[in-house]
């Protein structure tokens, strides 16, 4: 497997379609380029009431104050609060469309340490480990539309995103990815979303940004939720 650099694992904020198209009968409305805005809409108004942003991030500190250059790619600080990126992407997406948020946690504490926590997510992935969550949705049937949200490690979804879409029954429900990244944008994980969740329709126009453009995140989160008629 090709090595990743420190900054390509954790783009972790508070999300290109790449590839060909997928087998099975997963449905991939809008899929196209890499850039957020593209594809379709949803078709449908936005229920936010009916809406879940469901996001794994991880932050490397919670200290706002004298962070190393891992901990700075990883947070985004907002009024003096550590954000991890995926994690402040999921609060503009919850606050622009009114929809609740539910934080993915491993029941295990991940390592915080950028180095021991690369070393464990490369193991996990060539192993196939599926690690324990702290909790699953509690009330999936809820909920009619899914954001999920996630940072690329080694070029794939974490594990523990995995663990989260087969831990759940998310038939007929839309899911829609975001993704925050230090160079790999949504790197295939679109498509690897859809065959995981073949009786869903998972949309094609997934959001990605850099963590090097958390401050463009307000735009661009809005820019895309227009695109999709959910703002």
């Amino acid at each position: 497997m090709a090595a990743i650099t420190r900054r390509d694992l954790l783009a972790l904020t508070t999300l290109a379609a790449a590839g060909a198209g997928l087998a099975g009968c997963s449905r991939i409305p809008g899929l196209g380029g890499d850039a957020a805005g593209s594809g379709e809409a949803l078709g449908r108004p936005l229920d936010g009431a009916r809406t879940l942003v469901a996001y794994f991030s991880l932050p490397l500190t919670d200290n706002p104050d004298g962070m190393n250059s891992d901990e700075e790619n990883s947070t985004h600080v907002v009024d003096g609060k550590v954000l991890g990126n995926t994690q402040y992407v999921a609060q503009l997406i919850g606050a622009r469309t009114g929809a609740e948020l539910f934080r993915i946690e491993t029941a295990q504490p991940l390592p915080l340490d950028f180095g021991v926590l690369e070393k464990q997510a490369l193991q996990e992935q060539e192993s196939g480990t599926r690690p324990e969550l702290k909790a699953l949705i509690p009330n999936l049937g809820d909920y009619d539309t899914v954001f999920v949200g996630y940072p690329i490690y080694w070029y794939d979804l974490p594990m523990p995103l995995y663990t989260f879409l087969e831990g759940h029954d998310f038939n007929g429900k839309t899911i829609i990815p975001f993704t925050t990244h230090g160079g790999s944008r949504l790197s295939g994980t679109v498509e690897r979303i859809a065959e995981k969740l073949a009786k869903s329709t998972v949309s094609g126009n997934a959001f990605t940004i850099s963590r090097d453009d958390m401050d463009s995140a307000p735009d661009e989160v809005g820019t895309w939720l227009d695109s999709l008629g959910a703002a």
